[in-house]
């Protein structure tokens, strides 16, 4: 049966037992070569009842040689560091205690260095093995003390100020090794208490990330220190590494001067143009001492508004469910007489024409019903394991593939790399169809045909992904921009006004973020962000931690 070593009766960790070990081993290379060369030219002389030099010039280096093997022994990545550091403090112990003996006894000062010997083994060992080599040091000072007594005629002082040193011995022994386990302790609590701070940094860092208000530092001179996802969507997903809040966003660094200049005064909600964003801003003054200057706070300006919104939205859904379900019959009886008018032999043009408008509009209202309905009866989110570059691609297929006799320009830029995300299949399926589908409605322009781009993108080190459905359309205006996802509220004079509020619902209800940004003369492009699956998370924290 193999027995194993209880490491926890040892003052210090391994890695630092190592360390302290390769230190002792630079000091005594240092101290034999010394000794070494201080006895061959002279310096060091032995006594004269001491006839054989031999003697000691073997010892001086044998203690040089083993110190050299030593520190060799201890760079190797096998050596075992806490049976190393007991052998080579009995060496030490030996070879100084025989020096002691052929070089004069504690007058030669050789009986420091076992002092801090021992003092080295209370560092490495534990309590009883440090004891050990300070007794075998206490016996080597009174064994020179009585050898001094009985040849050299010494006096009895000799043997108390070897009793001293033998007690400077065991004192300096037990309390460097209360020390050592005091330090291990402080260093433990240290760690731990490193670590803790650690976890609660990652696990703040992780709260400011995920906020959906936008957080932003910012120093002294106005230069960007850190910004979180949603004041970086915000401000148009713009990269802020060492840039000025005034290029970033001219506006927040107005509301910023305005701030400075009165803090107390509330400052007005303001539109981020990057984003069409309407937030209001709030700021909070840091020490001075510190890198960052002012945090500031983008709080979103429609929360309050939004949920009043929906609540609204909800009584309105089911009750023009009720009306939709009642207009739905005499539609049907409406667009079914319209269509056995048109199928008559001898109508006149005119009439033809008038049968053909009742039917188109009587097709255009039942397709503002079925978004009624849909409102309506709208379930709960059943999030399910999307890969979105083929599921997407499925979706273009089947998108084209319904709309026949229809001239389609629609292309997708996809990564190579797998994106999984958690999302209803149903609700994900709605919002695409009538992104691209309204994309590909206001895609015209006058030198160009009509085009649609669908497209994803990965945002490195944020956890999350973004589908864009982009347009080469005449582009939104800021007076209109900003009403866009307002139910019944349109631009096109065939269009409900329902199709891009329900997207909307249909994103937040998975806690994904359906925005848009227009330019005047280069189209429109709808942003659906999305949280990455926990896998594609963990890979991507193990990336930024290595």
């Amino acid at each position: 049966m193999s027995q194993t070593t209880d490491f926890n009766s040892y003052p210090l960790p391994p890695a630092l037992t190592r360390r302290v070990v390769a230190y002792l081993n630079v000091f005594r290379l240092f101290i034999s070569l010394i000794l070494a060369i201080a006895f061959f030219t002279g310096l060091l002389i032995k006594p004269p009842y001491i006839e054989n030099s031999a003697l000691a010039a073997i010892l001086l280096t044998s203690y040089f040689i083993l110190a050299i093997f030593l520190a060799f022994e201890s760079h190797r990545k096998s050596a075992q560091h806490y049976f190393l550091a007991q052998i080579s403090i009995f060496v030490d112990v030996l070879f100084l205690s025989i020096l002691l003996f052929i070089f004069g006894g504690l007058e030669s000062g050789l009986g420091v260095l076992l002092i801090f010997a021992s003092a080295s083994a209370a560092i490495l060992l534990p309590l009883r093995l440090a004891l050990f080599f300070a007794s075998l040091v206490v016996l080597a000072f009174i064994g020179e003390s009585i050898t001094g007594v009985l040849l050299r005629d010494d006096s009895g002082k000799h043997l108390i100020q070897a009793g001293l040193y033998g007690i400077t011995t065991f004192i300096t022994a037990i309390l460097v090794n209360l020390l050592s386990f005091w330090l291990r302790d402080y260093r433990l609590i240290a760690e731990q208490q490193a670590l803790d701070l650690t976890r609660l940094e990652q696990i703040n860092e992780l709260i400011i990330r995920r906020m959906r208000s936008g957080v932003l530092a910012v120093d002294n001179e106005g230069r960007i220190q850190l910004m979180n996802e949603s004041a970086w969507f915000s401000l148009g997903r713009q990269s802020s590494r060492q840039k000025f809040l005034t290029d970033l966003s001219p506006e927040l660094d107005g509301a910023l001067e305005v701030w400075r200049a009165n803090p107390s005064r509330e400052i007005a909600p303001i539109t981020l143009f990057a984003s069409q964003a309407k937030v209001v801003p709030k700021f909070v003054s840091l020490p001075a001492t510190a890198s960052i200057h002012v945090l500031i706070f983008l709080e979103d300006n429609d929360v309050v508004a939004q949920r009043a919104l929906e609540l609204s939205a909800s009584s309105l859904a089911k009750l023009s469910g009720s009306i939709a379900h009642e207009i739905r019959n005499p539609l049907a009886a409406v667009s079914h007489a319209a269509q056995l008018l048109a199928e008559a032999k001898d109508l006149p043009e005119s009439d033809a024409r008038l049968a053909d408008i009742i039917h188109y509009q009587s097709r255009r209202m039942n397709d503002i019903v079925e978004n009624i309905l849909q409102l309506s009866r709208r379930e709960k989110s059943r999030p399910d394991m999307l890969d979105l570059k083929d599921w997407l691609e499925e979706i273009v297929q089947e998108f084209k593939g319904s709309q026949l006799g229809r001239k389609i320009d629609l292309e997708t830029d996809f990564q190579d790399d797998q994106m999984l995300v958690l999302f209803d299949r149903s609700h994900l399926h709605q919002a695409i169809w009538k992104l691209i589908d309204n994309a590909l409605r206001h895609a015209c322009s006058e030198n160009e045909s009509p085009k649609v781009r669908l497209g994803i993108e990965r945002q490195p080190g944020t956890g999350y992904c973004v589908i864009t459905v982009e347009d080469n359309g005449p582009g939104i205006s800021d007076d209109h921009i900003a009403n866009i996802f307002e139910p019944f509220y349109t631009t096109h004079k065939h269009g409900s006004g329902l199709g891009l509020y329900i997207a909307r619902q249909l994103c937040e209800v998975n806690q994904a973020e359906l925005t848009v940004d227009s330019t005047l003369g280069s189209g429109t492009r709808f942003h659906v962000r999305l949280a990455l699956s926990l896998t594609e998370k963990d890979k991507e924290t193990q990336v930024i931690q290595k």
